[in-house]
């Protein structure tokens, strides 16, 4: 059992994401943007935190940024339905995978898995 973040602007998305993990055992929190992303993280310490990519406020590869510069090697998945090079960035700035939208539950779950198998 992990205890993750999810980070998502959209309440749907984070519910889905929400229901994919809680079968897995996971112990799932969410936050709406980054900036009560971070502040949830300097709170509790998160395993994996799954953030998207673009959001209002503090966007995702902001977030991602500014969270691998507090905690280097922190584990964090970048979700976006844009195929514009937002997941590729966030790759490049420290995110250790990244998921396209639309992703099935077994995306979710074998992309978490593999995060959580992995070093920090």
């Amino acid at each position: 059992m992990a205890r993750i973040l999810v980070i998502e602007d959209d309440k749907t998305h984070r519910r889905i994401i929400r229901e994919i993990l809680l079968p897995h055992g996971h112990d799932v929190t969410e936050a709406g943007d980054g900036k009560e992303g971070i502040l949830l993280q300097q709170e509790h310490g998160f395993d994996l935190i799954i953030t998207d990519i673009l959001m209002p406020g503090m966007e995702g590869i902001e977030t991602v940024r500014e969270l691998v510069r507090i905690y280097p090697g922190i584990r964090i998945v970048a979700i976006s339905a844009h195929k514009d090079g937002y997941l590729e960035a966030a790759l490049k700035f420290g995110a250790m995978e990244a998921l396209a939208k639309p992703y099935t539950p077994n995306d979710v779950a074998a992309c978490v898995a593999r995060c959580l198998q992995r070093e920090n």
